[in-house]
C-alpha cells in the first residue's frame, strides 16, 4: 500500500533508487510548454511561448471553457487517471485560480487562487498552522515537493486569462493500475505528520540519517604527476558503497578538478560506469562551490560527498587519471556496508560526463539546438542531472546574457512526444526568470555564477530522489541551447546520474582530452544589449586616480582584465571616484558592478555629498559565503552636474582586512 508516510520516507531513501524492485510506475509533467512544438522536424519544434501570456495556441490540454467578453476561461492543466501521486509542482508565476479534484468530480480538493496552491501546498491541504519551519524542505526555490497521493485520479483546470502569466509544471508519478494507493486527506496527514516532520529534518541534515547494517570504512590515497593514473580503490563484493567523499590538493586546484579523470567500474563491465572529471562529478564545478544537498555535498575546506548508493556483486575498481599539468594528490573514504546482491533487481550506478565546447549560440528568436545529455537502453532510472556551463557573453544583464530558453525533452520507453516537455532550463532546475542567485536545496542548487547575470561559469543541479524517473526500455534526456544572443566559444558541459541493471547499454559518455581543456577566462568588456541598451560604461581603475589603499589586480575574470581593489584601513576611509558628464542630468541613474567575496564589507555611498542608495540600501551588503562572483547595483535617481562628479565609497566598520573591488561603473548615455 502506497501512502502518504511511505512518500515521505522516500524523499531521504537514496538507497532504494539501486533497486529495479517497485517500478511500477511511470512518471509524467504536465507543463505550459509551447503547443506549436509538435515534432522535431517542425520548425516550431523551439518554439518559445510557454507561460508568458499571449501565446498563439494556450498552453494547457485543452480548452473547457472559451473565453468570454473579459478574456477569462477554463482550461484543463491535467486529468490523470488510476492509481498515483502529485511529486513536484513548480510555477515562476501564475495568475488566476484552480480546481483541483482528487479521484472523482464530486471531491474538490481545493479552490482557489493558482499561485497559492502551487506555492504553499502543504499550509492549505494540511490546514495546520502549526508546521512552521518543519515546512522548508519541501520548498525549493520556485518548486513544491509535497507528495498528494491518489487512489483513481487527479485532475487540475485553470481559470483565468490567456494574457496573463501563466508558467506550470504538474510532476505526476503514474502507479499501474493494480498498486493501491491510499488517498490524501487531512485525517492521514495528521496520521503522517511525524513523519513528514523528521523528513524535513534529514532533507536538511543529510548525514543525520540513521546507518543501519554492517559498514565498514575505507580509505585511499594517490600522488599523481602530470599524464599518470593509478587506483584509488580495490573493493570487493558484494558490497554497496553508500558514502563516498574525496578531497584534491594541487597548485592550480581549478584545473586539476577538472583535468583529473574520476573513473568507477563495478563487477569487471568493459566500460567505467563512472566517467567523469573529478570535481565535475559532484555537481558544482568547476572548482569547489560549497553547498549542501540531499546526494552531494561539498564542504568549503575542498571535501567532497556523494551519497549515492553504488552497490557491486564482486568488486568495484576507483581510478584517478591525471591529465592535467599538475601534481595532484587525491585522499578518499568510502563507506562500505554489506549488501545482497539481486540479479534481476540490484542496478549499478551511473555517472556520465559530456562536453561541448566552441558553440555559437542562436539567438533568442533563431532556431535553437538539443543537446544531447543522455542515450540509455535497458532497464533503470534517472537519479539526478547537472549543467555546467561557461557563457563568454560580454553582456552584464540576465535580460541579454541568458543562456538557459531552452527546455527539457526527456523520451521515456517508446515516447513518440517527450513524457517530459519544459518551459526553460531553470524551470527544470527548479529556480526561475534567469536568476543569478547562489542556492542550494536537498534536490536542486546553483553553486556557481559567476556574472554579473549570468556570465561566465555557471553550475545547475537537480536531483531525481522522490521524483525519480524510471524507464523499461530506454531513455533519451536532451536539453535545448537557446540563448539570448548570438554567443560564440559557448561551453556545455553536463552529466546525468542513473541506475541500470547490467546488461543495459549507454551511448552518451565518451570524452576526450579536448573535452578537459583547461579552465579559461577570456578578456570582455560589457555590451549594451537588451538589459543593458542604453548604458555605457566606464572602468573603476579610470576614475580612482589618487586614492590611498588602492590597487589594481590582473585577471580576466573582469571586464578589462583588471579591478579596483580597495582596503580601507578605518571606517573613516574612503575612496573617491570622478564620475564624469558632459552635460548637467537633473535625475538619472548610475550602476556599479561589485565583486562579492568572503572578504568583501559593507559599503555606503555619497554622490557630490548628497547619500545615495544602491539596490535599495543605504548600506549595500557585498558578502558571499564563498567564491567570488559579479553583480550589478543601481542607484536611486541622482542629480549629474556637468563636468566632474565625485562618488564618495565608505565602508562602516574597516579594519584593514575587508575589501572592495569595483569592475566598472555604469552611466546612462
Amino acid at each position: 500500500m502506497i501512502t502518504q508516510d511511505t512518500l515521505f520516507e522516500e524523499m531521504t531513501d537514496i538507497s532504494r533508487l539501486s533497486s529495479a524492485k517497485g517500478m511500477n510506475y511511470r512518471v509524467v509533467q504536465y507543463s505550459s510548454y509551447d503547443r506549436r512544438s509538435v515534432s522535431p522536424l517542425d520548425s516550431t519544434w523551439f518554439a518559445n511561448e510557454d507561460g508568458f501570456g499571449g501565446e498563439p495556441i494556450p498552453g494547457f490540454e485543452k480548452v473547457l471553457a472559451a473565453p468570454d467578453s473579459s478574456g477569462t476561461g477554463t482550461y484543463l492543466i491535467c486529468d490523470a487517471r488510476g492509481p498515483g501521486v502529485v511529486q513536484r509542482l513548480w510555477t515562476a508565476g501564475i495568475s488566476g485560480t484552480v480546481r483541483v479534484f482528487l479521484d472523482s468530480p464530486d471531491n474538490l480538493l481545493f479552490q482557489g487562487k493558482a499561485e497559492d496552491f502551487f506555492r504553499k501546498p502543504v499550509e492549505i491541504l494540511s490546514g495546520d498552522s502549526s508546521l512552521g519551519k518543519h515546512t522548508e524542505s519541501f520548498y525549493q526555490y520556485d518548486a513544491s515537493y509535497f507528495p498528494i497521493p491518489f487512489s483513481k485520479g487527479f485532475r487540475m483546470e485553470w481559470t483565468g486569462k490567456i494574457s496573463d502569466i501563466h508558467f506550470y509544471h504538474v510532476g505526476l508519478r503514474l502507479y499501474d493500475n493494480d498498486q493501491e494507493v491510499e488517498s490524501f486527506t487531512r485525517e492521514n496527514f495528521r496520521k503522517y505528520k511525524a513523519t513528514m516532520i523528521r523528513t524535513d529534518s534529514l532533507l536538511r541534515n543529510p548525514d543525520h540519517r540513521p546507518a543501519s547494517g554492517h559498514y565498514s570504512s575505507m580509505n585511499g590515497e594517490v600522488r599523481l604527476e602530470p599524464g599518470e593514473q593509478a587506483v584509488l580503490m580495490d573493493l570487493k563484493g558484494p558490497s554497496s558503497i553508500t558514502r563516498f567523499s574525496l578531497r584534491a590538493d594541487a597548485g592550480n586546484l581549478e584545473n586539476a578538478l577538472r583535468q583529473a579523470v574520476l573513473r568507477i567500474w563495478f563487477d569487471d563491465s568493459e566500460t567505467a560506469q563512472v566517467n567523469a572529471p573529478l570535481g565535475d562529478f559532484f555537481g558544482a564545478a568547476p572548482g569547489i562551490n560549497p553547498y549542501i544537498s540531499l546526494p552531494f555535498t561539498v564542504l568549503t575546506d575542498g571535501t567532497m560527498i556523494c551519497r549515492f548508493e553504488m552497490p557491486f556483486s564482486k568488486n568495484a575498481r576507483i581510478i584517478i587519471e591525471n591529465h592535467s599539468a599538475e601534481k595532484i594528490k587525491v585522499s578518499a573514504e568510502a563507506i562500505v556496508a554489506r549488501f545482497r546482491w539481486k540479479d534481476g533487481e540490484s542496478m549499478h550506478f551511473h555517472a556520465l560526463w559530456s562536453m561541448d565546447h566552441d558553440l555559437t549560440t542562436s539567438e533568442l528568436d533563431s532556431r535553437a539546438s538539443d543537446i544531447p545529455c543522455l542515450a540509455a537502453e535497458g532497464k533503470g532510472r534517472i537519479a539526478g542531472a547537472a549543467a555546467l556551463i561557461h557563457n563568454p557573453s560580454g553582456v552584464p544583464t540576465s535580460w541579454g546574457n541568458w543562456w538557459g530558453e531552452g527546455d527539457e525533452k526527456i523520451f521515456i520507453d517508446r515516447d513518440t512526444f517527450p513524457s517530459f516537455f519544459g518551459t526553460g532550463s531553470e524551470d527544470y532546475f527548479n529556480y526561475s526568470w534567469s536568476s543569478s542567485r547562489i542556492f542550494s536545496y536537498p534536490y536542486c542548487g546553483q553553486p556557481r555564477n559567476d556574472g554579473p547575470g549570468n556570465r561566465g561559469y555557471v553550475s545547475d543541479f537537480r536531483w531525481h530522489i522522490s521524483d525519480d524517473i524510471p524507464f523499461r526500455e530506454s531513455a533519451c534526456f536532451l536539453m535545448e541551447l537557446k540563448h539570448h544572443g548570438k554567443v560564440e566559444g559557448f561551453s556545455y558541459g553536463r552529466i546525468i546520474y542513473y541506475y541500470l541493471l547490467p546488461g543495459g547499454n549507454t551511448v552518451t559518455g565518451l570524452f576526450t582530452a579536448h573535452d578537459l581543456r583547461e579552465i579559461n577566462y577570456e578578456p570582455w568588456m560589457p555590451e549594451a544589449f537588451k538589459g543593458s541598451d542604453g548604458w555605457r560604461f566606464v572602468q573603476a581603475e579610470e576614475l580612482a586616480r589618487g586614492n590611498d589603499r588602492v590597487s589594481f589586480e590582473k585577471d580576466d575574470f573582469w571586464a578589462g582584465s583588471g579591478v579596483l581593489n580597495w582596503i580601507p584601513a578605518s571606517g573613516q576611509d574612503v575612496l573617491k571616484l570622478n564620475i564624469p558628464s558632459d552635460k548637467e542630468i537633473r535625475e538619472t541613474r548610475i550602476g556599479i558592478t561589485l565583486t562579492h567575496t568572503p572578504d568583501s564589507g559593507s559599503l555606503t555611498f555619497r554622490l557630490n555629498g548628497e547619500p545615495v542608495r544602491f539596490s535599495g540600501r543605504d548600506t549595500l551588503l557585498v558578502f558571499t559565503a564563498a567564491g567570488r562572483l559579479l553583480d550589478n547595483h543601481f542607484s536611486g535617481p541622482v542629480r549629474l552636474k556637468k563636468g566632474s562628479n565625485e562618488l564618495m565609497i565608505g565602508m562602516p566598520g574597516a579594519d584593514g582586512r575587508k575589501t572592495a573591488q569595483i569592475d566598472f561603473i555604469w552611466l546612462r548615455k
